[in-house]
């Protein structure tokens, strides 16, 4: 299983690449299917080989790949700020591990200099704490009152643990096992955060064959054929 979390300040050149990308709007990016209210900007970002190479000199990719990982779906740039009336979509302590599966690893990006303002916050090993338990309960069945309860629970795990403050510079590159470690978005108010975001997992691929047109594997290392692979090409 990927460790908890860690990160590299090495992603300058994949940084410059989002912050021009952020800019005009032009092959680099395309709209998502859907879109968020939330966020002033939300793109996502093509695959190309121009990309690919770059993510390739993250030894990060790697050791995803090593350990079996996929991308889920193509990279997403975020920005959001927070006005204080709008908490965000996810200001409660959760986990992407689609309750039991396991395995999905978050990279994150960040854009800009980072210190003080909103945030991801990581309590690392809670795959299987009490919180996570008391998590899964409250998510399986929506009743009136439970957001008070999701607090409740953000208070207790944040006074009994030590929270990951993912802060810090430009274009540092954390990555963390969102699947079995409990997470949330931190707002603060009148503070922007602008990301590069990007989900792996070892289960599933949302990726369609027409993301991957602007790629030729032949020109990457093998390993790519595994981090790129869509459904269809499972064995």
């Amino acid at each position: 299983m990927f460790p908890a979390f860690g990160y590299t300040d090495a992603a300058n050149q994949l940084g410059d690449y989002c912050r021009d990308a952020l800019l005009v709007d032009d092959a680099r990016t395309h709209p998502p299917a859907e879109g968020n209210k939330i966020w002033e900007i939300y793109k996502c970002l093509k695959l190309t080989d121009e990309l690919i190479a770059i993510f390739d000199r993250l030894e990060i990719f790697k050791t995803l790949a090593a350990a079996g990982y996929r991308l889920r779906e193509e990279p997403t740039l975020i920005r959001w700020t927070c006005t204080g009336k709008n908490r965000g979509a996810a200001d409660h302590y959760h986990h992407d591990g689609h309750f039991g599966k396991g395995g999905q690893v978050s990279l994150m990006l960040l854009l800009e200099e980072n210190m003080g303002m909103t945030h991801m916050r990581l309590i690392p090993d809670s795959r299987r704490s009490f919180g996570r338990k008391i998590y899964d309960a409250l998510w399986k069945i929506p009743f009136r009152g439970r957001g008070r309860l999701f607090r409740l629970n953000d208070l207790l795990l944040e006074t009994f643990n030590k929270p990951i403050k993912l802060e810090g510079p430009k274009d540092r590159l954390y990555y963390f096992n969102a699947g079995d470690n409990l997470h949330k978005a931190y707002p603060v108010t009148g503070t922007t955060r602008t990301i590069f975001h990007l989900n792996l997992t070892l289960f599933e691929s949302r990726l369609d064959p027409r993301d991957l047109a602007a790629v030729k594997l032949s020109n990457h290392a093998p390993y790519w054929r595994k981090l790129l692979a869509p459904p269809s090409a499972r064995a």
